[in-house]
């Protein structure tokens, strides 16, 4: 399979004549605007994260002779410019040098070609990528950040192949996080044997490279999932030893994560008292704290919104309908916007505590609303969730509400109730 690691106007070119394809025709394949690839295959702007996802996507999808055709011409495309770059090597190879990524024709060409020894200026491209695939996934579900997560995963186990010592235990920690992230993708798709095989493999690497926040956070990838399938006691073992690994860890929001598994974990398994506590240890690591990037953090997305919707949950999960209506609200309202899953899955759960409380009418309204923001967000996941948000209210599919959510969510063609 070819692979992408940053896409530049070479490959940006390369790929849409090995598809035998005019520039309207691609842009419309790929759901951009005609200028964006002008200006990408120009190198007039650089291609975003957006762009980096459906250009890797296209590639993930295509047919074995268009893949094939993709190849030979970007090396071609990839040839012809090493040679310049050869030819002025006082402004080319020099250059790289002076600005720290490489000091030899043979790294200039594997920035070039992606291929090649990697340096600690490849590991630092790559994770930004990751970074970009994560935030991509948050904004638009699995299917947009895919292709990338499949292109990145396998560029970072090929950088393994050839991997200075020095440097492994970081790449190692950067496959890990990148099979992870392809673990949690599956997960979304609800392929849960996927998932499975993908967060273990993924924890095995960051033990390995003796990374612990990272394994502490791939267990509680796990968990969750255990937690997801309804298997309780299993997701109490993973979130237990979550926690002994991010005990001495200095990520604040990585222990106040670990202590939200813990929490749901318990919840689903009846232990009020170990929920409650686990919640209350998050609020009291996350004081003062606020979502990041996820350079900053691996469990970036936990901060005060977050937070409470988990309260939420676990609440609704207890049979505390009245306390998690609150904090469900609560979460919306400050949770960041950019968090379209999160703050539809937030719906859904409020929606469950309302039924308990008999409002209805609002249950339905919040269902019609994460209906609204599925139509950004195309997890599986999250329309799987709706659907099972509508089954809820089946006993009141007679009345006025319910009906016109029906009305609601066969129009947007999400799902059918």
């Amino acid at each position: 399979m070819a692979i992408v690691a940053i896409w530049t106007e070479e490959e940006c070119v390369a790929l849409r004549r090995a598809y035998g394809m005019k520039q309207a025709t691609f842009a419309h394949t790929l759901g951009v605007a005609e200028r964006s690839i002008r200006r990408w295959e120009k190198g007039e702007t650089p291609v975003g994260g957006l762009g980096q996802a459906t250009y890797s996507t296209m590639l993930a999808k295509a047919p074995e002779d268009v893949a094939e055709r993709f190849e030979q011409l970007r090396r071609s495309e990839s040839d012809m410019k090493r040679r310049e770059v050869l030819k002025a090597s006082a402004i080319g190879v020099g250059a790289l040098a002076t600005l720290g990524l490489g000091d030899s024709a043979e790294r200039a060409a594997w920035l070039l070609s992606g291929a090649g020894r990697p340096d600690v200026a490849a590991v630092s491209l790559v994770r930004s990528t990751l970074h970009h695939a994560m935030q991509l996934d948050d904004l638009l579900g699995s299917p947009a950040a895919q292709g990338m997560v499949v292109a990145q995963q396998q560029v970072t186990e090929a950088m393994l192949r050839d991997c200075p010592a020095v440097l492994r235990p970081e790449v190692l920690s950067l496959y890990a996080e990148w099979t992870g992230l392809a673990g949690s993708l599956a997960w979304d798709g609800q392929d849960y044997p996927t998932a499975a095989r993908l967060y273990t493999q993924a924890r095995e690497n960051a033990h390995e490279a003796e990374d612990s926040d990272l394994g502490a956070y791939l267990l509680c990838h796990l968990s969750q999932l255990e937690t997801w399938q309804r298997r309780p006691r299993i997701a109490v073992d993973y979130a237990v030893a979550a926690r002994s690994w991010v005990m001495q860890s200095e990520d604040r929001q990585l222990r106040a994560y670990v202590a939200i598994r813990n929490a749901e974990a318990a919840a689903i398994a009846g232990q009020r008292a170990a929920c409650l506590q686990a919640l209350d240890e998050a609020d009291s690591m996350l004081v003062g704290i606020a979502p990041c990037h996820p350079s900053q953090s691996r469990a970036y997305f936990m901060g005060a919104g977050i937070q409470e919707s988990y309260r939420g949950n676990c609440l609704a999960i207890l049979g505390d309908a009245g306390h998690a209506v609150v904090a469900s609200r609560h979460a919306l309202a400050t949770m960041p916007t950019n968090y379209v899953r999160d703050r539809a899955v937030t719906l859904l759960e409020l929606e469950r505590a309302l039924i308990q409380l008999d409002e209805i009418e609002e249950a339905a309204s919040a269902v019609a609303e994460a209906a609204a923001l599925a139509e950004q967000n195309r997890s599986p996941r999250l329309a799987n969730a709706i659907a099972e948000g509508r089954h809820h209210l089946s006993p009141w599919a007679d009345t006025r509400s319910v009906r016109e959510l029906d009305a609601a969510l066969m129009s947007r063609d999400i799902v059918m109730p």
